[in-house]
């Protein structure tokens, strides 16, 4: 007999929401970044509130406000509607051992029992692109945080230290060049409590050696984070600092030779955007009876901004 798995409507019924969730959160440098839900694609402006304080020795009245001000800024975030559609067209399967798994009926209304493991896949390749997206952008409408956190953006210039980065010998001296000079440049930085130094794979795995050159056998506390694949990230607090050292998979070092993409910064100043949680963003598998085959659709919306003043940067 063969089975018949015609529940794969009630089954995205009832996890397509789940399901574009883990794809759009789950990537490990959204889960490094501030998120912003509920936002419709387009430009939306954030709001930063800040101050500039003047402390004076006490005295009656108030002669000493002068100086001290509640400063509000906004920060543009630019978000783009994405998509993912497919077309599948169920009766070629038969001719194959996949046959075994489905309806005996002539109508192709349905797919054998790989819906999960289907829906699951079109979830890491949309985890990858995002990951990729939110870091060099889309080469369109939306602009990545590379560039958004750049010097020629408004970071503080950090580009003299990238050639230390691709070193396994110099990258431990190319991290505190990069805090000595975010120390000069903005001082207050340095107090923020969720400090990110986010670098690529093989930055990360260079400043590693280098740090583990310096005789440190406990510098690495992996973190158990959860996430779809259910490996955790590669991070570690850098001893001796409250900076975490972030490995994201989205960033690419480029150039020829190749320059290190190294952005040390507060994390609540780096948002990534999305229309999640509503009910507008979801997976879909439907059967098209006019078409006579089965459609797969996932839409979402993402974008980045960063307040660029906040990082230092080794990118131009």
């Amino acid at each position: 007999m063969s089975f018949n798995v015609a529940g794969l409507q009630p089954y995205t019924d009832q996890l397509s929401t789940d399901l574009i969730i883990r794809a759009i959160l789950k990537p490990q440098s959204v889960q490094n970044l501030t998120i912003k839900p509920n936002l419709t694609a387009g430009t939306t402006a954030l709001n930063i509130l800040g101050a500039g304080v003047s402390v004076q020795d006490y005295e009656c009245g108030f002669a000493g406000a002068t100086g001290n001000t509640t400063i509000f800024t906004q920060q543009n975030l630019v978000v783009a509607t994405k998509q993912l559609k497919e077309i599948m067209c169920v009766e070629p399967l038969r001719e194959y051992w996949i046959s075994s798994v489905m309806s005996a009926s002539a109508y192709a209304n349905e797919t054998p029992v790989f819906e999960q493991q289907i829906a699951d896949l079109k979830v890491r390749e949309i985890n990858k692109y995002v990951e990729s997206t939110l870091w060099a952008g889309d080469g369109s409408s939306l602009d990545g945080l590379v560039f958004q956190t750049s010097v020629a953006e408004g970071a503080i210039d950090g580009t003299s230290f990238a050639a230390d980065f691709a070193s396994a010998t110099a990258a431990y001296d190319g991290f505190w060049g990069m805090v000595d000079a975010l120390a000069a440049a903005n001082p207050a930085v340095l107090q923020e409590d969720d400090l990110v130094m986010y670098v690529s794979y093989a930055t990360y795995s260079k400043l590693v050696q280098s740090l583990q050159a310096k005789g440190n056998s406990i510098l690495l506390q992996y973190p158990n984070i959860s996430n779809v694949s259910g490996s955790p990230e590669n991070s570690f607090v850098f001893p001796g600092t409250n900076i975490k050292v972030f490995a994201a998979p989205g960033i690419v070092d480029s150039g020829s030779p190749v320059s290190p993409t190294v952005i040390l910064g507060p994390k609540k100043y780096a948002f990534f955007g999305t229309g999640l949680n509503n009910d507008q963003d979801k997976f879909r598998f439907y059967y098209d009876p006019s078409e006579d085959n089965i459609k797969f659709l996932a839409a979402w919306r993402m974008g980045t901004a960063a307040i660029a003043n906040q990082f230092i940067s080794t990118v131009a």
